[in-house]
């Protein structure tokens, strides 16, 4: 996602990675911790449930640590896309979530010619955080496959493929079972999540610049239209499933697309 950089504090935690600066600021640490707080006190009573001893304040830590690991990677992919491109960025995470922001403006080099990125150039960096945070999903959850554990986001898939997955063994570590459970439900359920084709989300993004290849346009009013009423239908679904947190979200996007609709000098279809 690539909003506004949010400001610097001196709470702030800096690191690089890869050649890569990276921010992390202090409501990061807050809002990803309160947005796991219910999810881990439900894990640990049921834990509790089937007898196993575990600290409330460990899986709380475990949830914060995938989440952290999992959208970092997400923006990982993008700023590589970009560097694939002759762009260097850096990357913040905050408590919407992370941006990967390029420098030196969206041009490259090549061959000693510096031209702007193309429709193409975009999807490709649009599409590519969202891919890498599920391949990183598939890869740690299809290792606790290979070991026996139950990974549920797995068995879903076995189910309806009609391939029931047996793997109920008891994990000899159930610390290191829960980091990597919470690793693959974020990564996958936040990757769809940024796919959904809402700006300025991934899959918006990438909406915007498909229009862009076949219609021969900017694509940026389509792609808002199109935003607004999956924001809008989005948003009544978890609604319905008594969800708020994602349906404020949802309708704060469909907010902004309409905005992006109304900023554009176009007539709206409503």
């Amino acid at each position: 996602m690539l909003l506004c950089e949010p400001q610097e504090s001196p709470y702030d935690v800096r690191f690089r990675l890869f050649g890569f600066p990276i921010r992390v600021t202090w409501l990061f640490w807050v809002v990803i911790a309160a947005l796991g707080y219910d999810r881990s006190l439900g894990l640990q009573e049921e834990y509790s449930l089937r007898g196993f001893d575990t600290e409330f304040t460990v899986i709380l830590l475990l949830w914060v640590a995938a989440g952290f690991l999992s959208i970092l990677i997400h923006e990982l992919g993008h700023s590589l896309a970009f560097r694939f491109f002759g762009i260097e960025s850096h990357i913040v995470l905050y408590q919407m979530g992370g941006l990967a922001i390029p420098g030196a403006g969206l041009i490259w080099a090549k061959q000693g010619f510096r031209q702007r990125l193309s429709h193409g150039n975009h999807l490709v960096i649009s599409a590519a955080g969202p891919a890498i945070q599920l391949l990183l999903a598939l890869v740690a959850g299809g290792i606790a496959v290979w070991a026996g554990y139950f990974v549920y986001e797995f068995a879903l898939v076995a189910n309806w493929l009609g391939m029931p997955l047996e793997m109920l063994k008891v994990p000899p570590n159930i610390y290191l079972f829960t980091f990597v459970k919470f690793l693959v439900s974020t990564s996958i359920w936040w990757a769809l999540l940024n796919l959904l084709p809402i700006l300025p989300l991934d899959g918006g993004q990438i909406a915007r610049h498909l229009i862009g290849i076949f219609g021969k346009r900017d694509g940026q009013y389509e792609a808002a239209c199109l935003g607004v009423v999956v924001a809008i239908l989005a948003a009544l679904w978890f609604i319905r499933q008594d969800n708020w947190l994602p349906a404020i979200f949802l309708g704060s996007f469909a907010y902004t697309n309409l905005q992006i609709m109304q900023s554009s000098g176009r007539r709206s279809p409503w």
